[in-house]
């Protein structure tokens, strides 16, 4: 009797899992005609000594209406979520093989071959020293003080080579740049030029990142410019 009762009332921690994953699936397929079904059920089992307050069921209405219209919006967001990424998806497809202007020095070059930054100077500078950074290790590659330079837009040049005028293997680098003016030093922003290999959609910010390297990848939003 008492092997009877135990293995009838009582469950496994699996079978109890079990029931508890099948009661949550059984809640959540729970929709519009469930709930006028179940409402349909409490009007005709009321009692018709005490029937349903006029506010209550109004309040119960307005609650599934308020559900209803949040699950209609939610899908309306993900369909134009949705939409958005595969229309700029496809735009971003025509940037590949594309030159962009990039915000933040990032490149790809070395072995030998000329690579341009350029730097604004609103007020010219005394002197402009050019630095080179493997964009993977961090270490400096090449530096230069490339002089005095006027007020405008100025142009940096790299040639792949190393402070030691040998090649550096081919690769991502990045450039910045040291602005003294009138004895004070700054960092001014560099921006390089570099050509779309791919792009791709990055769901942790939600927009395209280009590729402008092998693997080297940079946001949309960080692209100044564009030239065929």
């Amino acid at each position: 009797m008492i092997d009877t009762l135990t293995a009838s009332s009582f469950l496994t921690t699996e079978q109890y899992s079990k029931q508890q994953d099948t009661s949550m699936a059984v809640e959540e397929e729970l929709g519009r005609d469930a709930f006028l079904t179940l409402l349909t059920t409490q009007l005709t089992n009321q009692s018709p000594l005490d029937p349903m307050d006029n506010e209550a069921f109004v309040a119960q209405l307005a609650q599934f209406s308020q559900v209803e219209g949040i699950k209609g919006m939610q899908t309306s967001l993900e369909d134009m979520v949705s939409g958005m990424r595969q229309d700029q998806m496809m735009s971003g497809a025509n940037l590949v093989g594309k030159k962009v202007s990039i915000e933040g020095g990032s490149f790809f070059g070395g072995n030998g071959q000329a690579s341009q930054g350029s730097v604004r100077l609103p007020e010219g500078a005394d002197s402009v020293i050019l630095s080179v950074y493997d964009s993977q290790t961090g270490d400096l590659v090449f530096r230069e003080d490339q002089g005095e330079k006027s007020s405008g837009a100025t142009e940096l040049n790299w040639s792949g080579l190393n402070s030691e005028g040998a090649a550096v293997p081919s690769g991502s680098y990045v450039m910045t740049a040291s602005v003294t003016k009138d004895g004070q030093a700054q960092t001014a922003v560099v921006t390089t030029s570099a050509e779309v290999k791919s792009v791709k959609w990055d769901p942790q910010t939600q927009q395209l990142s280009l590729e402008i390297g092998d693997g080297t990848y940079v946001p949309l939003s960080a692209v100044e410019r564009i030239s065929g």
